[in-house]
């Protein structure tokens, strides 16, 4: 008797691990945002940021960036099925990643990741007055910014300067009655000569 009940209690966990594992729950982070849907299997990490209640991890494959949020559940299982994508393109500044996430369970972010391919770019600054972060620019490794709360990309105020402190660069839709997502990235500023 002893034995058929262990026999059922054993059969009954790996039910419920074969269970969670189908559904997408992991033992780790990373694990379980290669587990979400819409992250391409030729994806390479690129940069991550942790929170209490999770993780952001910034992607890059040869379809497009993309970013996934991975949350903690039960305590040591993870979970993704939150992601953001961004374009491929060939401009001085590339967002890579990002995410403005808020939930009713308290858990808040806004993170962006950039790739910098301009040496003139001296540092970043993005964020609304109040949570303005400064960074370094350092050429072709990710540059991510992340706050535990979310606020709207207009809100950034994101702007590139070279060493003078001039603004190169500022992260924005393209000045015209129609956007399209694809149309929010960095655009030079046309300083006018004296």
């Amino acid at each position: 008797m002893t034995k058929r009940r262990l026999a059922v209690a054993a059969s009954v966990i790996l039910l419920i691990t074969l269970f969670f594992y189908l559904v997408g729950y992991k033992l780790d982070a990373l694990s379980a945002a290669r587990a979400n849907s819409f992250v391409p299997k030729d994806s390479v990490l690129l940069d991550e940021v942790d929170y209490p209640w999770g993780k952001v991890l910034i992607f890059d494959s040869l379809e497009k960036p993309i970013t996934a949020i991975s949350f903690k559940s039960f305590g040591f299982l993870w979970v993704s099925r939150t992601s953001t994508y961004y374009f491929h393109n060939d401009d001085s500044i590339e967002t890579i990643g990002g995410v403005l996430y808020s939930d009713d369970k308290g858990r808040s972010t806004t993170v962006i990741s950039v790739l910098l391919n301009d040496p003139q770019i001296s540092y970043l600054e993005i964020g609304p007055e109040g949570n303005r972060l400064r960074k370094k620019a350092a050429l072709n490794v990710p540059i991510t910014f992340s706050w535990d709360k979310s606020f709207p990309w207009n809100d950034f105020n994101a702007k590139a300067f070279n060493e003078d402190g001039k603004i190169l660069y500022e992260y924005r839709y393209a000045k015209t009655n129609y956007t399209r997502s694809e149309d929010l990235k960095w655009y030079p500023v046309s300083v006018k000569s004296p």
